[in-house]
C-alpha cells in the first residue's frame, strides 16, 4: 500500500513538474508575434489594469495567449497534421481538402438564397457604375475584371460529398453578368477566357488559391488587348516571345500547403517572366522609395517561397514610374490576384499604380480623382465579386 501511494506521489510531482517546466520556458522563450503556417498574428494579453482585472478582459485574454505561445506548439501542430493526413486519412484537414492531385479549400454546406444573391448583385454593380462614372468623368476608361480563384477552376475535383460552390458560382455569375450589363459597366470574365482554351491546368496552382503565372500572363494580355481594342492607344503587349520565362527552383509554400505545415507537396514550383528587353523604372511602396524591381526573390534555391514573389506581396499603395511621358497612366486596385499581373502591366504604361484598400486608408474614388490616371482596371475573384468589403466599396473613407 505506501508503495502504491509513493508510486502515485511520484506521477503527480512528475505530472505537475512537466506541466509547470512546459510553463516556465513559455514564459522565457523569445517572443513570437506572428505564426509562419497558419498566417496569422498570435494572441496578445490585454493590458494589465485595475480595469482590465475588474471586469474579466484580462482573465480572459491569459487562456489565448497561452494555447498560441506554448513551448513546442508548433510542432505538435505539425504531428496532429501529419496523423489527420496519413495516419487517419480525414478529408478535411486544417480546412484544407488534399486529393490525389492537389489541395483544394473547404467551404461549408450552403444553402443559396438566389435572391439575395441578386440584390448583392445590384448593389456591387451599383457601386461599379458609380465608379465608371467618376472615371469617365474626366475622360479616362474603366474596366473590371473577374477571375476564377481555384475552387472556381476545379470544381470537379472536389470529392462528392463536399461543396465545391459550382452552384453558387454559375448563380453569382448570372445575376453579376446581368446586372452590370444594365448598369452599362464593361467588365471581362476570365472564366469565359479560360475555358475557351479548354482550362489548361498550368494556368492554375494546386497548391494555392490563385492562379500560376500563366494565368495570370493570360489575365494581363486579355486587358491589354480590350484596351488596344477600345482605344488608338497600340500598347505593347509583351508576347511569349518577349519574356524571359523562369521556373524558380525554390520549393512553392502555396496557401493551401501552407495550412497543413507543408507536410504535403507535389513539386509545384513558381515561374516568373522578365522583358528580354527591360526598360529603366522606379518604384515606391506606401510613398517610400523601394528598389526597381517587381519580383521579389530569395537569395538561393533552397529557401520556401510564397505567392508573394509577385510583387513582394500585398501593399496598400504601390507607383511604378517608367518615364515616358508619350503614354498613358494605369491604376490597377483589388485583392491579390492583382499582384502577378501588375509584374507586367507596367511595362506598357508611363505610370502604373496600384490600390489594395485592406491595407490602403483611404477612399478609392477619393485617390483616382486626385491622380486621374488614364486606366482604371479593378481584378477581383469569384469568391469576393459580391463583397462590399475593402476593394468592394471604392467610396468608402477609411479613417
Amino acid at each position: 500500500m505506501k508503495e502504491k501511494k509513493w508510486a502515485n506521489l511520484l506521477f503527480l510531482l512528475g505530472f505537475f513538474g512537466f506541466l509547470g517546466g512546459v510553463l516556465v520556458i513559455t514564459l522565457l522563450k523569445p517572443r513570437v508575434d506572428y505564426s509562419y503556417y497558419e498566417n496569422r498574428t498570435l494572441a496578445h494579453p490585454a493590458p494589465l489594469t485595475w480595469q482590465t482585472i475588474w471586469d474579466g478582459s484580462f482573465a480572459a485574454s491569459v487562456e489565448p495567449v497561452l494555447q498560441d505561445h506554448a513551448a513546442g506548439r508548433n510542432t505538435l501542430l505539425k504531428l496532429d497534421t501529419w496523423a489527420d493526413l496519413y495516419l487517419f486519412h480525414r478529408p478535411v484537414v486544417h480546412e484544407t481538402i488534399p486529393t490525389d492531385k492537389m489541395l483544394l479549400g473547404f467551404h461549408p454546406y450552403e444553402t443559396l438564397d438566389p435572391q439575395g444573391i441578386e440584390v448583392q448583385a445590384q448593389t456591387t454593380a451599383q457601386q461599379l457604375s458609380d465608379l465608371r462614372d467618376v472615371v469617365e468623368g474626366y475622360g479616362g476608361r474603366f474596366y473590371y475584371v473577374a477571375v476564377p480563384g481555384q475552387y472556381a477552376y476545379y470544381p470537379s475535383e472536389y470529392p462528392e460529398f463536399l461543396n465545391n460552390r459550382a452552384e453558387y458560382t454559375q448563380l453569382e455569375l448570372q445575376s453579376f453578368a446581368q446586372t452590370m450589363d444594365t448598369q452599362g459597366v464593361p467588365w471581362i470574365d476570365m472564366g469565359i477566357v479560360f475555358e475557351q482554351m479548354g482550362n489548361p491546368p498550368e494556368l492554375y496552382s494546386t497548391i494555392d488559391y490563385h492562379y500560376q503565372f500563366g494565368g495570370a500572363y493570360v489575365t494581363y494580355q486579355t486587358i491589354l488587348e480590350q484596351i488596344n481594342q477600345d482605344t488608338r492607344w497600340n500598347l505593347t503587349v509583351l508576347g511569349e516571345d518577349d519574356l524571359q520565362f523562369e521556373t524558380l527552383d525554390n520549393p512553392y509554400l502555396g496557401s493551401r500547403s501552407r495550412k497543413i505545415f507543408g507536410l504535403w507537396r507535389n513539386g509545384e514550383k513558381l515561374t516568373i517572366g522578365l522583358p528580354k528587353e527591360p526598360i529603366p523604372f522606379t518604384r515606391q511602396d506606401d510613398g517610400e522609395e523601394v528598389p526597381a524591381q517587381v519580383y521579389t526573390l530569395p537569395d538561393n534555391n533552397q529557401d520556401e517561397v510564397l505567392y508573394g514573389v509577385y510583387m513582394g506581396g500585398d501593399i496598400g499603395e504601390t507607383v511604378i514610374q517608367t518615364h515616358r511621358p508619350e503614354l498613358p497612366s494605369i491604376l490597377i486596385y483589388g485583392d491579390s490576384f492583382t499582384n502577378p499581373v501588375e509584374g507586367l502591366m507596367y511595362y506598357s504604361f508611363d505610370e502604373m499604380r496600384s490600390i489594395d484598400l485592406r491595407h490602403y486608408s483611404g477612399s478609392l474614388a477619393d485617390y483616382i480623382q486626385i491622380h486621374q490616371p488614364d486606366v482604371v482596371v479593378g481584378i477581383r475573384d469569384y469568391e469576393s465579386l459580391l463583397m462590399v468589403e475593402f476593394n468592394g466599396d471604392p467610396f468608402r473613407r477609411f479613417s
